[in-house]
């Protein structure tokens, strides 16, 4: 393109415009836009941005995915109250056990202590 702006003019004619020296070089295509000149073709408008039924699927499908997440979670939170409550009752029965183990060596040394 450049080399054809550089080129002299013969006496008596006209220089090429810059679109009539893309028209030459490039050729035509039904690419190039009218009265905006040479270049690509601009991405419309509603091929750029999805459409509201894309929108409403996509939006839908995300609310699935949301809602089997909240379901997950929620059935990980019940099997951990259910650990917690029977390592409570565990820890619990411990305690009983070594207060009664406690309560035993107690009256062991009062008996050793009224025999002696």
């Amino acid at each position: 393109m450049l080399e054809l702006q550089r080129q002299p003019i013969a006496e008596g004619a006209v220089a090429m415009t810059e679109a009539e020296i893309c028209e030459r070089v490039l050729g035509q295509k039904s690419g190039y836009v009218k009265g905006l000149g040479f270049g690509p073709k601009p991405i419309s408008f509603s091929k750029s941005r999805p459409s509201s039924s894309e929108r409403e699927i996509e939006l839908e499908h995300r609310l699935v995915e949301t809602q089997l997440l909240v379901e997950t979670q929620q059935q990980q939170l019940e099997t951990q109250q259910d650990r917690i409550d029977q390592l409570e009752a565990l820890v619990q029965k411990q305690n009983q056990q070594h207060h009664q183990q406690f309560e035993e060596i107690l009256r062991h040394l009062r008996s050793s202590q009224g025999s002696s």
